[in-house]
């Protein structure tokens, strides 16, 4: 945390101090900076629009920044409710990945990811705070709710789906939950998913187009094994290996990539190959890092979170967040099947940039909260140049 400069209390540094975390901000920048030039390269015309999204982005940072997110805790019931008629309208609606409003097809996976996060960490908090434990039954509940989200997300969306299991399984992990309790409850989602898989695997292509993008999430996995593109279920992912196997250390340069025209969805789902093709490996492994860093950094602010709901939360938008990264890039490199998963702060979208803003926001206030409640316990804390606050399991 930003806390390691030793200022006298009360002084004016320490009042226009952070108090947060100064690293992730500045990652978030560059990671925005370069999302501007790419769009502008892949569609200048929408450059404009992106700017609308980024700047609502940093809102939502600062905005959540402000808030206590302890104090949100208690409408965390509430926000389950939200994520659950968020669910219900994108399972009813026409539109691919989300709900249209006013016209316009607004995403709702990563708004329903980031609410389940959220009282996922805040049921469990709750619970270690009553009863210093987290009982089978709190188990079972929370695990069937995990999964009724996983299940109805996964109809529309099989990777988002897996990010959002795996997180709150890990938020699980974190929390203190018995390892085998975990293995056990991967050991069952994995053997249905495998029996839902060789089940369709053998319908007709017709009928297979009656149960939604399971049917796309397949053949996607059947040319990642096979690599026999019958179906053209593998153009995407030979388009976007090109781009990248085209640039290396001599890249095209902004706005002189060619693959990129033939790839769809360059801008969102493809925006690391696109980027990839005009910038080069240097600009790809930095950009690979900065998600890292952003891991690396939640991590350290879940370590130092004074509290159980600050620890689990900080945890999991970390771990969420990278993952979604870490898919994206995966995807590109065809190192994982075709998905559809937006790269967070780089690719063009209002409400997944939203959402990255807000996520990233609360996670910063989880770091300033520890950070003041660590010079309540000790007001020497400061002048002592000993700024680690003291964890409050």
């Amino acid at each position: 945390m930003s806390a390691d400069i030793t200022v006298p209390k009360g002084s004016f540094l320490q009042k226009i101090k952070l108090n947060s975390d100064n690293v992730i901000p500045i990652v978030v920048f560059f990671l925005t900076a370069i999302s501007i030039v790419m769009v502008y390269s892949m569609r200048g015309n929408v450059v404009l629009n992106h700017l609308k999204h980024i700047l609502f982005a940093y809102v939502g940072m600062f905005a959540m920044y402000r808030i206590d997110y302890r104090k949100l805790g208690v409408i965390a019931p509430f926000l389950l409710i939200t994520a659950a008629v968020l669910l219900l309208l994108t399972m009813l609606s026409q539109a691919v990945r989300g709900i249209t409003i006013f016209g316009r097809d607004v995403q709702t996976f990563y708004v329903i990811g980031f609410l389940i996060i959220f009282y996922i960490s805040n049921y469990m908090a709750r619970q270690y705070h009553k009863f210093g434990e987290i009982s089978s039954s709190n188990v079972k509940y929370l695990f069937g709710l995990l999964l009724v989200f996983c299940l109805g997300i996964a109809s529309m969306n099989m990777s988002t789906s897996i990010i959002l299991f795996g997180t709150g399984l890990a938020i699980f992990f974190v929390g203190g939950m018995r390892t085998r309790d975990i293995f056990g409850l991967i050991g069952i989602v994995t053997v249905a998913l495998i029996l839902v898989v060789i089940v369709v695997s053998q319908l007709s292509d017709e009928k297979k187009s009656r149960i939604g993008r399971m049917s796309t999430f397949i053949n996607r996995w059947e040319y990642y094994i096979t690599k026999e593109n019958v179906n053209g279920y593998g153009d995407q992912m030979i388009l976007a290996r090109a781009a990248i196997a085209r640039s290396g250390f001599n890249p095209a340069g902004p706005g002189k990539g060619v693959i990129k025209n033939r790839l769809p969805e360059k801008e969102t789902d493809y925006a690391f190959a696109s980027l990839y093709e005009e910038t080069g490996i240097v600009v790809g492994i930095i950009v690979l890092f900065s998600y890292l860093i952003i891991f690396y950094r939640a991590r350290k602010i879940s370590m130092e979170a004074t509290g159980t709901f600050g620890r689990l939360l900080a945890f999991g938008i970390g771990f969420w967040f990278t993952c979604q990264a870490l898919v994206h890039i995966g995807v590109n490199c065809e190192l994982l099947p075709t998905t559809g998963q937006t790269l967070p702060f780089i690719s063009s979208g209002g409400a997944s940039l939203f959402v990255s803003g807000c996520a990233i926001g609360m996670l910063l206030n989880v770091g300033k909260v520890s950070y003041l409640e660590s010079q309540k316990e000790d007001p020497m804390t400061i002048l002592r140049g000993n700024p680690t606050p003291t964890i409050n399991h």
